[in-house]
C-alpha cells in the first residue's frame, strides 16, 4: 500500500484540476463537471483493473525473470543516472527563471455524452503514466481482482488529489474562494516552496549518488 501511495505522489497530475476549473469558468453546470470527473475516475480504475487481472500477473512474472537482482550493478548505474537527471532538472529550473508556457485548455464536446467521452479521453492519458503501469503490475502480482481495484483506486485518489479538491469546491460552490486562496498562497509562498522542493530533490540526488558510489567501492548498497 505504501508503494502505491508513493507512486500516486510521483504521478500527481494538475491538468485535470485545471481543466475542471476551466469547465466551471466557462459556465458548465455542476452536473456536467460531475459526469466528466466520474467518467474519468471509473474508466481509469475499471480499465486498469481489467488489465491487471488479464495481463498484470503475466507481466509481473516476466519482469521478475528479466530484471536484475537486488544486488546487481545495474541499480548503481540507474541511481547515478537518476541523480544526474534530477540535478540537471533542478539546475534548469533555478537558472532558467520562472517563465513557463501556458497551456491552452482543451476544447470539450457539447452535451452530457460529450462530457462522459472527454472523461474517457482523460482516462486514456493515464495509460501513458509509468506509475499507472507500476500499480497495475503490483495489482497483477496479488492475483486478486479486488486487491488490484483497491490499489488502482488508491493510486487514483492520491495522483488526482488536486482534481478531487477542485471537484469538491465546485460541488460546494467554493471554487471562487479556492481560486482566491490559491492566488494569495502563490504570492506569499511560491518562492519558498520552490526552494524547499529544489533542496529536497538535491538531497535525494546526493543520496542516490552516495548509495551508488558505496556499491561500486564495497559491493553493498547503503539504502
Amino acid at each position: 500500500m505504501l508503494n502505491t501511495i508513493g507512486l500516486g505522489v510521483l504521478g500527481v497530475d494538475p491538468i485535470t484540476a485545471v481543466y475542471m476549473m476551466s469547465m466551471r469558468l466557462r459556465g458548465e453546470r455542476k452536473s456536467r463537471v460531475a459526469l466528466f470527473f466520474l467518467s474519468f475516475a471509473v474508466s481509469t480504475i475499471l480499465v486498469g483493473t481489467v488489465l491487471a487481472a488479464s495481463m498484470g500477473a503475466a507481466a509481473a512474472d516476466f519482469l521478475q525473470s528479466v530484471l536484475p537482482d537486488d544486488n546487481s550493478q545495474f541499480w548503481a548505474l540507474a541511481e547515478f543516472a537518476v541523480s544526474i537527471v534530477i540535478l540537471i532538472w533542478v539546475a534548469k529550473r533555478v537558472f532558467a527563471g520562472s517563465g513557463r508556457e501556458k497551456k491552452e485548455p482543451r476544447e470539450n464536446a457539447g452535451g452530457a455524452l460529450g462530457h462522459v467521452a472527454m472523461g474517457f479521453v482523460f482516462a486514456v492519458t493515464s495509460f501513458t503514466d509509468p506509475t499507472f503501469y507500476a500499480v497495475m503490475l503490483i495489482g497483477g502480482e496479488s492475483r486478486s481482482v479486488v486487491t488490484a481495484a483497491l490499489l488502482l483506486a488508491l493510486w487514483f485518489v492520491v495522483s488526482q488529489c488536486l482534481a478531487m479538491v477542485v471537484y469538491a469546491a465546485i460541488q460546494c460552490n467554493r471554487l471562487d474562494s479556492l481560486a482566491a486562496r490559491l492566488d494569495e498562497w502563490e504570492e506569499r509562498n511560491l518562492t519558498m516552496f520552490n526552494r524547499v522542493l529544489h533542496g529536497v530533490l538535491v538531497v535525494v540526488a546526493v543520496l542516490l549518488a552516495v548509495d551508488a558510489t558505496a556499491y561500486l567501492l564495497t559491493g553493498d548498497y547503503l539504502l
